[in-house]
């Protein structure tokens, strides 16, 4: 089971699946960062949201953590930002 299978059901209030939210936020991380951080991987559970990969600077980790929360509801979970700097 990945990561973003360990909880099925709909978003409460996008009435999507944990899943497409992940995917979702990838993509914007993706998208707004342009590949500066490696590895990326989002997983999503009804209490949290979990970012993982490794970017170059703190900075990117951050702005990362930044789109990230642009995609979350207004009500979001509990956000783990665990990317790596090396």
């Amino acid at each position: 089971m990945t990561m973003h299978e360990t909880q099925a059901g709909p978003h409460p209030e996008r009435g999507e699946d944990w899943g497409s939210l992940a995917d979702r936020i990838e993509g914007h991380i993706e998208l707004r960062l342009c590949g500066r951080i490696h590895d990326l991987h989002v997983a999503c559970t009804v209490d949290r949201v979990v970012l993982q990969g490794r970017s170059r600077t703190y900075h990117a980790r951050q702005l990362a953590q930044e789109a990230a929360l642009d995609q979350m509801t207004d009500s979001p979970p509990r956000l783990i930002n665990e990317i790596v700097v090396f």
